[in-house]
């Protein structure tokens, strides 16, 4: 790997970091060869070394910001507050300014964010005032992942049951069409544009922190900071370990890394198509890269062992009865159903043989009682093959077909990144129907997902 200097903006907000107490050991920010930024070690690094703690005092939170703005935004979420500091916040935001040089550009957020591609004949949702040089993605002309945009194009039964409203970007539209109600209601000249890049640079680089001795915390969706230096480090889903107290925070290294090796930090279990709305993309193993010099953090992961696609879709009232809905309720096995490449998850399990089992024997499965021979097995397989996996796939196939063919008024590197998504779901999916159903469904399937046949031993 070719690391080089990250630039006079990093070297002065590095500094700036340390004068306010930050403590930095044998790492760096560093321009990546292809990649963009990222942090990288300075020397040899053992297992368990302190590299970075943030002291309480330099994390900007909502004990950061003067108590007279926070009481001028009574009812506002800690997410819009910090953003509206940022936009409108006067003189007592501009300790921050050398903070900000290393900050995604607007440019950046435009690339790279679905909430703000554009949008085929609705006008947007949200009161933007005079300035738009945003539009919000109620309805996108691309096709996104449905866990993503709420639609599914290719699939009419899906699509008349279509639900969008829960979608992650329209839950991301409407988190910010809250926030912007109460903003604008105290800066009714502030312009619409320079609050959306502050609440996006907020979405995109805030951490989970619970501030010691607040007197009714906020929900735990809510309890956020933003943390210098730290937000440097690009995102895998493993890497050094991240974790904080009343002192601050603090990141300590997992394994030995060698000089100019890039370290990385894990977030948590998040799937790809999580991480596709919530966050910008530039860095190594990802699946999309703005552009080597880009300063926007990156995490869309080409490798990431917890992604998983939702299959609620898949148990609506096209495919359960109301009886059924209500037995899966009472037994608290509705919902939060979800596909990895290992296979689909025991709810959907409970799910399908609500299906197909009588009552009885369903309750047993429920129960961990019933012994299923290999022809039951085989049974909830096909099931599951044909009315979700195959489903599914065909999805993704029509949808790498159609970004292959075009894109709409999609930028190159948006239909990039919409592409790439929709090859991972279609290889995951390749590898749930190969790991997970059995051989004798397999051998009769395996053309539908382009797949050689099964080994079957005699």
């Amino acid at each position: 790997m070719e690391a080089s200097r990250a630039g006079i903006h990093h070297e002065l907000f590095t500094q700036w970091a340390k004068d306010r107490g930050v403590t930095i050991n044998g790492v760096q920010p560093a321009e990546i060869h292809g990649h963009g930024l990222g942090i990288v070690a300075d020397r040899r690094i053992e297992a368990g070394e302190e590299l970075v703690h943030v002291p309480h005092e330099a994390l900007l939170s909502i004990q950061s910001i003067p108590g007279a703005f926070q009481r001028s935004h009574k009812g506002s979420t800690i997410h819009g507050l910090l953003a509206s500091f940022l936009a409108f916040g006067g003189r007592e935001k501009t300790i921050y300014d050398t903070w900000k040089t290393t900050w995604p550009s607007p440019q950046d957020f435009v690339d790279s964010m679905p909430l703000l591609w554009p949008k085929t004949f609705q006008k947007p949702s949200i009161n933007q005032g005079t300035s738009r040089p945003y539009r919000i993605a109620s309805q996108t002309i691309c096709p996104l992942p449905p866990a993503i945009g709420g639609r599914w194009g290719n699939c009419q039964i899906m699509e008349s049951q279509n639900a969008s409203i829960n979608c992650l970007l329209h839950r991301q539209e409407r988190k910010l069409q809250n926030d912007w109600d109460v903003v604008s209601e105290i800066f009714p000249e502030g312009a619409y544009s320079e609050y959306v890049y502050y609440w996006l640079v907020v979405n995109t680089r805030t951490f989970y922190y619970e501030i010691p001795g607040l007197l009714n915390p906020p929900c735990v969706d809510d309890r956020i900071v933003l943390c210098p230096f730290v937000d440097c480090f690009n995102h895998q889903d493993h890497g050094c370990h991240v974790w904080f107290d009343d002192k601050g925070y603090t990141v300590v290294s997992d394994r030995v890394y060698h000089a100019k090796e890039e370290i990385f930090t894990s977030y948590g279990g998040h799937s790809n198509d999580f991480l596709f709305v919530e966050c910008t993309f530039s860095s190594p193993n990802l699946i999309y890269t703005v552009s080597p010099k880009s300063t926007a953090d990156g995490f869309i992961l080409e490798a990431n062992r917890w992604d998983s696609l939702p299959l609620d879709d898949f148990f609506g009232q096209a495919f359960l009865t109301e009886k059924d809905k209500k037995t899966l309720i009472n037994a608290d096995y509705f919902g939060h159903y979800k596909l990895s490449d290992d296979g689909v998850c025991f709810r959907t399990q409970v799910a399908v043989r609500k299906q197909i089992l009588d009552i009885r024997d369903w309750e047993d499965f429920v129960a961990g009682k019933l012994i299923e021979t290999e022809q039951d097995e085989a049974r909830v397989d096909a099931f599951v093959t044909m009315r979700i996996l195959r489903v599914y796939y065909e999805e993704a196939k029509a949808a790498i077909r159609d970004l292959d063919r075009g894109g709409g008024t999609l930028k190159p590197r948006q239909r990039e990144m919409v592409l790439k998504r929709w090859r991972q779901i279609k290889i995951l999916i390749q590898k749930a129907f190969r790991s997970s159903i059995n051989t004798i469904v397999q051998a009769s399937m395996h053309e539908q997902f382009e797949l050689p046949p099964p080994l079957i031993s005699d």
